[in-house]
């Protein structure tokens, strides 16, 4: 196979020499000679041309490109797939305080504020002090300090993410009185724009993962996804197989910071109050919000009940097909807002026609670890692994037996919203969307994707600072280390005592450091994931 092989000018100009006086008269090959002249001049020109080859060929490497010439790259193995990670502003909240207690003062969004080394935070929500102001700050009493204030870092990027008490200056002091700010926490999510070299990593993760379905391929095609609702990133993702049951695997997926995971609930939580008596017959002074045919229940009881007539503003009447006994009270009542067979024949309409035996939810991926409740019309509370089955990565149910005629059948349970509905998406596919979403599951295989659990780390450390080193700065080096160090872990990996101790004292400052807690390597699960903040360091 040819090879490309560049030549330097000490290489060109001897071969020139000796192929003109092997085919002419000419011999004067001197220094001083025309014809060395006239050769030299043309070798460098070769050698030019050969550089430059050389950095072409850079150019279409994705081991070699770098910048905007590896971002082209990337586009050519995978149009609008792959992209660079962009940076990131930090955000956080600040409290703003003022002397006195008189009066009302607002604090405008777009209010200006920094830390003592210049890093500058914007307010996005408003602010206000009134007299009747709650104690943010220990001390301050009542009337002094305002509502926690949203801010964002107004560069992008991992100097953003300062720790406590650092925000306490102003770029230009709001009217009214307010006299100091800060920040009770540290500000977080800012990240830097991703490296050549973490990308062009990410980039050899994905070309290996395109056979679908491989361990590599669910991690690699999830991570760097983001959430465009929430503007969550999955930061880090790890696909476990479970070695007994196969074709059975769950992919953890983690922002960096432990709170990837989001839900909600298909219980509508009804307004007014219903007083259950022990009957069929519910009262209420207003029947707005359900009508004949909705599922009702009594949040304490938790089993629902259909709706087979209402009088207006008086009471409900329910069905009770399984002869379960009827609660009492009146605190919250809440309708199912999935009925499974809507949209199905009948008859009557929204029931099933017959021979049903499978049916979609509304909205998934399920937590199963939060209660799934199916009722039948006529049978009320339906048994999972006997009466059904569901899959909760897709939201499908597989009913035994078959669903009669006129059955209508609800559902009631918690479902994943953000990230990891995200994340299921892109590895089952949208069948209404293949072209963004085609799917990487292969047929057969249940892909359930669930957050970590998330094991904070307590630290304490005893460090020693060189002289001419100012120690509260160093401290606060020291502690951004081990954050730095502990939080960029992936899931299942271990927390190594040495590496530890190997960032802190990379910090400049530090002449030796002793640590206390941890005392040995902390052994992480496959779905565990080591994180720290700053109340859990402690810097002797």
């Amino acid at each position: 196979m040819p090879k490309f092989t560049p030549k330097r000018q000490e290489q060109i100009l001897p071969q020139s020499i000796a192929r003109v006086v092997s085919r002419t008269n000419l011999s004067d090959v001197s220094d001083v000679s025309a014809m060395k002249h006239i050769l030299a001049a043309s070798a460098r020109a070769d050698d030019e041309l050969y550089y430059q080859m050389t950095l072409l060929l850079k150019l279409f490497s994705i081991d070699k490109a770098v910048g905007e010439d590896l971002d082209e790259r990337a586009k050519e193995i995978q149009p609008s797939v792959v992209r660079r990670r962009q940076s990131v502003k930090a955000q956080g909240n600040v409290v703003f305080t003022r002397n006195g207690t008189t009066g009302t003062v607002g604090i405008p969004i777009g209010t200006k504020v920094k830390t003592a080394d210049g890093s500058v935070f914007t307010t996005t929500t408003f602010g206000a002090i009134s007299p009747t102001s709650a104690e943010q700050i220990a001390g301050h009493g009542i009337g002094r300090d305002s509502n926690f204030v949203s801010v964002t870092a107004d560069v992008p990027g991992t100097a953003g993410n300062v720790i406590a008490a650092t925000i306490i200056k102003f770029e230009s002091k709001p009217s009214g009185g307010i006299s100091e700010v800060t920040n009770l926490a540290a500000t977080t999510q800012g990240r830097d724009k991703e490296t050549d070299a973490a990308f062009r990593n990410r980039l050899r993760a994905f070309v290996s993962s395109l056979a679908r379905c491989t361990v590599s391929a669910l991690e690699a095609n999830v991570t760097g996804q983001s959430d465009l609702a929430t503007g969550q990133t999955i930061i880090v993702a790890k696909a476990i197989e479970d070695i007994v049951n196969r074709g059975d695997v769950i992919v953890y997926v983690d922002d960096g910071t432990g709170a990837a995971e989001a839900t909600a609930s298909t219980a509508q939580a009804l307004a007014v109050t219903y007083t259950w008596n022990g009957t069929t017959t519910i009262t209420t002074p207003d029947t707005t919000e359900v009508a004949a045919g909705d599922f009702i229940q009594l949040d304490s009881d938790g089993q629902f009940y259909e709706i087979v007539s209402v009088v207006p503003n008086t009471s409900v009447t329910i069905s009770n097909p399984g002869a379960y006994v009827i609660p009492t009270g009146a605190t919250q009542s809440s309708i199912a807002t999935d009925l499974i067979t809507e949209g199905l024949a009948g008859p009557p309409p929204d029931s099933a026609v017959g021979g049903e035996i499978r049916l979609s939810l509304d909205l998934f991926p399920i937590k199963e670890a939060d209660p799934f409740q199916v009722t039948s019309s006529t049978r009320g509370l339906l048994t999972q692994g006997v009466d059904y089955v569901l899959n909760p990565a897709m939201g499908q149910l597989n009913f035994t037996p078959a669903l009669a005629a006129g059955e209508k059948v609800i559902a009631s349970y918690t479902y994943y919203t953000g990230l990891i509905a995200l994340a299921q998406k892109i590895i089952d596919g949208d069948p209404n969307d293949r072209e963004t979403y085609p799917g990487l599951r292969a047929a057969g295989i249940l892909v359930r994707v669930r957050t970590p659990q998330v094991l904070l780390q307590n630290v304490i450390v005893s460090p020693t600072i060189k002289e001419g080193y100012t120690v509260d700065d160093v401290k606060a080096a020291i502690r951004q280390a081990i954050k730095d160090y502990i939080n960029t872990l992936n899931i299942g990996d271990d927390v190594i005592l040495n590496k530890l101790v190997t960032q802190m004292m990379l910090v400049p400052g530090v002449a030796n450091v002793v640590v206390t807690t941890p005392a040995a390597d902390i052994t992480m699960l496959d779905d565990q994931l080591a994180r720290t903040q700053d109340p859990n360091i402690v810097i002797v």
